[in-house]
């Protein structure tokens, strides 16, 4: 049997590997992955791994190339310095490397380049997430029970205060929510989702709303875990991992939400062992169970882990992915003269990049450090020279350049998906918010995904999986609703007795609290915010101190006396950041620990106990004590802490709703698809946030602005007036409602719409005609780019109320759908229908002080869906106009005085006899 000497092998390059054509840049990268994969790796040390992994190293050209840490090749240039670079596709370039002489000339080798191991399988940064086609059945349905373990809680043990949240909402499904978020890594959502939708129900956003979301980093989720381990509460701890654990267990089966998944459910597993052992170590406050959480993701998925630790590692990598994603897209590049096609490659995903940092210039020098020299000077380059070549691969108008287009539907998702990852680690880096415009190629690319060249509709043969899903919960939605709602089911009880092991924290209650990455206080500490805003600005993030080598932990820190220093003082609650409208970010503000403040103290102190020198350890479940003696095996599935819910009550039979009547500040609106009290309520909240983020420069300090769908006459004007005295409520409106026809603006260009916006600063501005103004006019994209800019480059105070043709509302959004998605759609009244008339003429009679008999009604039941419209007499005013014509003829009748007289007017058939066709023409 023929004996490998891996120590022989490394003396020539490629060893056992092979490569096509005698290409060293596959042999070595062969080689290199069999070399790691020997028994011989896992016992050599440190020092001879490196002499092998350099032994590999090959020269050409005046550059030297390495195939190292995360599956990357590595360049160097005369200067010295490594960089991740990808190898060159040409074959002739590739032809030109041989292996590197040892001796002085060959640079010294960091050792952050030589990789571990597990990491060579490390694959793109940016998972896909919520890209692509719906998931598997399996998968939605294992989500959904996670959903159901979160909700088996007593939400009084796991109360939170997140404004993204509906009141009552325990802080298990805000863990599930981040844990969904987190391990998607680029949250970012084109069409309906089944897995965003199933959180639909305890958000206080809507789903038409959720598009591009911020990841929580790694301590938010830890912090829902350290909160109840700070409060004592071992069991609610362990139910909080456990949610967690399914939620990443039953995303491991999708492999676009991987290597996020098996980190985070590897992660959890792992703590559901040790809650006994982090009930002690939390008492060095929430860092140090944040670095037992990191220590516990195996090295294989540790990429995730990097975006927190080492952001500017992780744009390094980030940026090899998306120049590989350009070179696929664009394919072979022509080199300059004299230059090699290696370099256009790089200087090509530098290009790419600087076209998101347009919108923002100051992030560039923060980036310049973490780029090579040569992809420094580019970017600076093509961002001062309007006629740099560069250019052409920026987006134009929205849409992505023709270089950049291409039928494959993985490329285009791959190219959002890490262009927007990107995007938001620059901005991190630089502490930065994300632009107000949002990120360029991100917004083309989710142009070109959305487009109908790239999207055909479902079939409608037969329901899909996930449409058999929807109609089963609006079923069980219903049933709910009728049986009066759902109870709490098997609470988990609170503690025994209060735990004394702990530091001082805050009551069971209080909401989980997300600790930092950085142990050192800030020099100077930010106040506390007065009050919760569901969309605060991006504050600036403080520095983070360099994290210990991956994977390769730290042993933990000695504890301290305890009379050494003040205990840790917990922090508040986490705020989840998301988005509040489509192509608009917000940077997730870094919770400041440790606070300024002193430590709060419980809220009921128990009378002086034993030597609290050395406490009681807290209580913990049977089950984890059990789990905490199995030693090397392999992780069982987390067992549950609370029984199975009962089954639910028969519900009683839900009544016909009819239609339904909205009312709100005196004024009564006829509703159509959508709930106006929803509508309403949702404004007059986003008009609180705007006031509050006055005075600031972002997207979400701008006024509200809503796309009312429906036919002339649909109630338009009536529900502006409800908005405007919504806003005049919370003081982000003059309660005046002002109008401008499409018409009007036609006359004045697209600067006329800006200055209208402008003019209109602090009222309702109703829109007629918005769609016939983008979509009829030669100038209707230059239209749609002045609305959207004006509404998020700066801030505007214009709530902004736009009308669009229920027919027309596919090709609007086709033209322009980042302006469809910054205006929340309302769908309105269909009053060409029978049934929608007739209730609007008992919705006008009532505030007429006029009564119908049951003759009358029986009348307009038969007569109303005759009405035609004759002119601007259509919708609203044909129906108004038949109620008025019918007490008109009822005032002209001999019994005119008598009416007079009383409260209300009576109408009966013969009022509304023959009517319909009289003011039909007929």
């Amino acid at each position: 049997m023929r004996r490998v000497s891996w120590q022989g092998a490394g003396a020539q390059p490629g060893g056992t590997g092979s490569g096509p054509g005698g290409d060293l840049f596959a042999s070595v990268e062969g080689n290199v992955r069999e070399l790691v994969a020997s028994p011989w790796w896992q016992t050599a040390p440190p020092a001879e791994r490196a002499a092998q992994i350099a032994a590999r190293m090959l020269w050409g050209a005046g550059e030297w190339w390495l195939y190292g840490a995360w599956g990357r090749w590595y360049r160097c240039g005369l200067d010295g310095a490594w960089h991740p670079c990808p190898p060159p596709a040409d074959p002739a370039d590739r032809a030109v490397a041989v292996p590197a002489q040892r001796g002085a000339g060959t640079p010294p080798l960091p050792p952050q380049l030589f990789p571990t191991g597990p990491d060579l399988a490390a694959g793109r940064v940016a998972p896909l997430g919520f890209l692509g086609p719906v998931p598997d059945t399996s998968v939605v349905a294992r989500v959904s029970q996670a959903i159901t373990t979160a909700l088996a809680v007593n939400p009084a043990q796991f109360a939170q205060r997140d404004p993204m949240f509906q009141p009552g909402t325990p802080s298990t499904i805000a863990a599930a929510w981040g844990a969904l978020l987190w391990c998607a890594g680029s949250p970012v959502v084109l069409t309906e989702h089944p897995l965003i939708e199933s959180f639909i129900p305890f958000l206080t956003t809507p789903a038409e709303r959720l598009h591009w979301m911020m990841p929580p980093d790694f301590g938010t989720l830890a912090g829902y875990y350290v909160h109840r381990l700070g409060a004592g509460d071992g069991g609610g701890a362990a139910h909080i991992a456990r949610v967690m654990y399914e939620v990443a267990a039953g995303l491991q089966a999708d492999p676009r939400f991987r290597p996020g998944a098996d980190a985070l459910a590897a992660v959890t597993a792992a703590s559901l062992r040790m809650v006994n052992q982090d009930m002690a170590t939390v008492r060095y406050g929430p860092e140090a169970i944040l670095q037992e959480w990191r220590r516990r993701c195996p090295a294989e998925f540790a990429t995730p882990m990097v975006r927190d630790t080492s952001p500017g590692e992780f744009l390094r990598l980030a940026l090899y992915d998306l120049q590989q994603i350009v070179a696929q897209i664009t394919g072979p590049r022509r080199p300059a003269a004299g230059g090699r096609a290696h370099d256009e490659v790089r200087r090509a995903g530098v290009a790419v990049l600087a076209a998101d940092l347009q919108a923002a210039p100051g992030a560039l020098p923060a980036l310049q450090r973490w780029l090579d020299p040569d992809g420094a000077r580019t970017a600076q380059a093509v961002l001062s020279d309007p006629a740099h070549p560069g250019r052409a691969l920026w987006p134009r108008d929205g849409r992505l350049p023709e270089a950049l287009r291409t039928d494959d539907a993985d490329l285009l998702a791959s190219l959002l998906a890490t262009t927007y990852t990107l995007g938001l680690t620059w901005c991190r880096l630089a502490q930065v918010p994300p632009p107000a415009t949002g990120f360029a190629v991100p917004q083309a690319a989710a142009a070109e995904l959305t487009s109908p060249a790239m999207h055909s509709p479902p079939s409608t043969d037969e329901l899909s999986a996930w449409d058999i899903i929807k109609a089963a919960r609006a079923h069980m939605a219903a049933e709910r609703a009728a049986s009066g709602g759902d109870e709490p089911v098997a609470p988990v009880p609170e503690p025994q007795r209060e735990p004394s092991g702990p530091p001082p924290a805050a009551a069971p209650v209080e909401p989980p609290a997300a600790p930092p990455v950085s142990p050192a206080p800030a020099p100077a500490p930010e106040p506390a915010a007065p009050a919760p805003d569901p969309v605060p600005a991006a504050p600036v993030p403080p520095p983070e101190p360099p994290p210990p080598a991956w994977p390769q932990a730290e042993p933990a820190a000695a504890a301290p006396d305890a009379g050494a220093g003040p205990e840790p003082q917990w922090p508040g609650e986490p705020r989840t950041q998301l988005d509040s409208g489509g192509f608009r970010t917000q940077l997730d503000p870094a919770p400041a620990w440790p606070g300024a403040g002193p430590a709060a103290a419980p809220p009921d102190p128990a009378p002086a106990a034993a030597d609290p020198a050395s406490p009681p350890p807290p209580p913990v479940p049977d089950w984890a004590r059990d789990a905490d003696r199995e030693a090397g095996g392999e992780l069982p599935p987390p067992p549950a802490p609370v029984p199975a819910p009962p089954p639910p009550l028969p519900p009683a039979p839900a009544p016909d709703q009819g239609a339904h009547v909205a009312e709100a500040y005196g004024i009564r609106f006829l509703c159509g698809a959508d709930d106006i009290e929803r509508v309403v309520t949702e404004v007059r909240r986003r008009g609180k946030w705007a006031r509050r983020l006055r005075g600031q420069q972002v997207s979400s300090a701008s006024a509200p602005a809503l796309l009312l769908i429906g036919g002339p006459s649909s109630g338009q004007r009536r529900l502006a007036r409800m908005v405007a005295r919504a806003l005049a409520e919370v003081e982000a409106s003059s309660g005046e409602v002002r109008a401008v026809h499409a018409e009007d603006l036609r006359e004045r260009g697209p600067e006329g719409l800006r200055a209208a916006l402008e003019e209109h600063a602090g009222h309702v501005l109703l829109l007629d005609g918005l769609d016939t103004l983008i979509l009829d006019e030669d100038q209707g994209p230059a239209y749609a780019t002045v609305l959207y800019r004006t509404r998020l480059e700066g801030v505007n105070d214009t709530a902004l109320l736009g009308t669009c043709g229920p027919d027309r509302v596919g090709e609007l959004s086709a033209a322009s759908p980042e302006l469809v998605t910054d205006l929340r759609a309302v769908r309105l009244p269909d009053l060409a229908e029978p049934r929608a008339r007739a209730a609007l003429v008992g919705l006008l009679a009532q505030e007429r002080s006029l009564r119908l008999g049951a003759d009358a009604w029986a009348v307009v039941d038969r007569e109303i869906g005759g009405l035609r419209p004759r002119g601007r007499l259509t919708g609203a005013r044909l129906v108004e106009a038949y109620l008025d014509r019918a007490a008109t003829r009822r005032l002209g009748s001999a019994e005119e005085t008598q009416a007079l007289e009383e409260e209300t007017l009576s109408l009966t058939a013969s009022d509304f006899a023959g009517l319909a066709a009289e003011l039909s023409g007929r």
